[in-house]
C-alpha cells in the first residue's frame, strides 16, 4: 500500500469553511434528522419544531387559596362590625388550593378570614370582590400558545411548562453520534504499570467528554493498532454507525501514519495540515457523506483540533449556532515569542495583580495535558505576528465559565 503524504499549511479558518461548505452542499448540515421522544426524557435536547400548548393551564377556574368559594355580590355587606353568616353548601362552598371553583361562584375567601359557628355556617367580616383568589382559565398558559421555538435547548423549566400544557412528546434533533477511534500500536488501556514504550490511552475519554459537553453522543472504540486493513475495517464500521468520526493519531506524515491515505481511499481528503500550533497535521475529510477528522495524537493538539473542527459540526448538526467563548482582557505577565506562519494558541493562567488582570503563559508543549487542565484561557497569536510583548493587553478566550473564576482574582466580564 502506497501512503500519500500531503501536509499543507493553509489557514485553519479557510480549511474549516471549505469543510462546512462541502457538508452543507451534501445535505449533512441542512437536512437534519428529527426524532420524537417523551418530554420527561428531553432535558438538554434541541427542539426540531415549535411547540404549542395542547391545553390551557389551568384548564378550569381554580381556587388559588384554601378557603370558601362565594358569590362576591352576596358578601358586600360584611364588615368588622357586621359579621355575615353564609350557609355552607348553598351560599358558600369549602375549597382547597387547586380545586375547581363551583359553577355560579366567583370569589374565594382565604380560610384565615373565615370562622365557623358550626358545621353548617361560615362567618366572614370582610367582603369579597369578583375574581378574588381565583386562577382563571389560561392564567399560566393558553391553549395554542407558543411554548418554545424550534432550535431551543430544553431546560427543566421548559419541561415543566410543556407537561403543564398537556404536551407529552416533543420533536427534537437527535444527539449527533460521534465515533472516536484511538489508534496506535503503542497505545494500551490505562493502568498503573505500563511498560517502556507503551502509551496510556487517554485521548478517547478526553474527546468523549468534549463531545458530551457539546451535546453529542460519543462512542470510544477499542484501540486499533497501526494495521492498515484493521484501520480500514474500523473506519468503515464507524462511518456506518455514526454521524461524525474522529480518528485519533496517525494524522501526520510518519511511517505508520495511515489516516490521510485511508480517508483518501474510501472517501476524499479536503485538508491535510493547517497553519496552527499545536494541531498542524489535522485531516478533514468526507466518507460516505459524513465528516471524518484525523486528530493529532498529542493531547493538546487533539483538544484544539476538536474545538476548531468537531465542535461546530456537533452544534450545527443539532440546528444550533456554536456559542462564542467568553472573553476577558488581560496584560501578559511575560513576553510571548511565536514564529511567523502559524496561528499559535497559548494556554494561560489568570491572576489579579493590583488593579489589573494578568495572563501568565503555561507550558506550550502539545503533549502537556495537565497544562491544559490547569489553564484558565487561551491567547491567540496571529499567523503574521511574532508574539506579544510583556505587559501588552491581549484577549483571553476562557476555557471555563467566568463565574467559576473567583471574582476577586479574575476581574469582571468583558462586555
Amino acid at each position: 500500500m502506497t501512503r500519500k503524504v500531503f501536509l499543507s499549511n493553509r489557514p485553519w479558518q479557510e480549511a474549516r469553511e471549505e469543510f462546512l461548505a462541502t457538508l452543507r452542499a451534501e445535505g449533512y448540515l441542512t437536512e437534519l434528522p428529527v426524532e420524537e421522544i417523551e418530554v420527561t426524557a428531553a432535558l438538554g435536547r434541541v427542539t426540531a419544531a415549535p411547540v404549542y400548548a395542547a391545553v390551557s393551564s389551568p384548564h378550569y377556574p381554580a381556587a388559588a387559596m384554601d378557603g370558601i368559594a362565594v358569590r362576591a355580590e352576596a358578601t358586600f355587606t360584611a364588615g368588622e362590625g357586621n359579621p355575615l353568616e353564609l350557609a355552607l353548601g348553598h351560599e358558600a362552598v369549602t375549597v382547597d388550593t387547586g380545586d375547581p371553583v363551583p359553577e355560579g361562584f366567583d370569589a374565594v375567601i382565604m380560610i384565615e378570614e373565615v370562622t365557623f359557628e358550626d358545621k353548617g355556617v361560615a362567618v366572614i367580616r370582610r367582603p369579597a370582590v369578583p375574581g378574588q383568589n381565583i386562577r382563571p382559565v389560561g392564567e399560566n398558559i393558553k391553549a395554542g400558545e407558543l411554548l418554545v421555538p424550534a432550535g431551543h435547548v430544553l431546560t427543566p423549566f421548559d419541561l415543566g411548562g410543556l407537561l403543564s400544557a398537556g404536551v407529552t412528546r416533543v420533536a427534537v434533533r437527535p444527539r449527533p453520534r460521534v465515533a472516536i477511534l484511538p489508534t496506535g500500536t503503542e497505545l494500551v488501556p490505562p493502568n498503573p504499570n505500563p511498560a517502556p514504550g507503551q502509551i496510556l490511552e487517554s485521548n478517547g475519554t478526553m474527546l468523549a467528554g468534549l463531545v458530551t459537553l457539546w451535546g453529542g453522543e460519543p462512542r470510544v472504540y477499542p484501540i486499533t493498532p497501526d494495521d492498515y486493513r484493521l484501520l480500514k475495517e474500523r473506519l468503515l464500521e464507524a462511518v456506518a454507525a455514526s454521524d461524525l468520526v474522529l480518528i485519533n493519531a496517525g494524522s501526520s506524515a510518519g511511517r505508520e501514519d495511515y489516516t490521510a491515505g485511508l480517508v483518501a481511499e474510501v472517501g476524499r481528503v479536503l485538508t491535510h495540515g493547517v497553519a496552527t500550533k499545536p494541531g498542524k497535521p489535522v485531516i478533514l475529510g468526507v466518507v460516505e457523506g459524513k465528516p471524518v477528522i484525523g486528530v493529532p495524537g498529542y493531547p493538546v493538539s487533539a483538544a484544539l483540533c476538536a474545538e476548531l473542527f468537531a465542535r461546530p459540526l456537533i452544534y450545527y448538526r443539532q440546528g444550533l449556532e456554536p456559542p462564542r467563548r467568553e472573553q476577558v482582557r488581560a496584560v501578559l505577565g511575560r513576553k510571548i515569542y511565536s514564529p511567523l506562519g502559524r496561528e499559535e494558541f497559548i494556554r494561560v493562567r489568570l491572576e489579579k495583580e493590583g488593579d489589573r488582570l494578568v495572563a501568565h503563559p503555561t507550558s506550550r508543549g502539545a503533549a502537556t495535558i495537565m497544562a491544559l487542565a490547569r489553564a484558565d484561557g487561551i491567547v491567540v497569536v496571529p499567523r503574521l505576528a511574532e508574539g506579544f510583548a510583556a505587559g501588552q493587553e491581549v484577549t483571553v478566550y476562557l476555557l471555563r465559565p467566568l463565574e467559576d473564576l473567583a471574582e476577586e482574582a479574575y476581574g469582571s466580564r468583558e462586555e
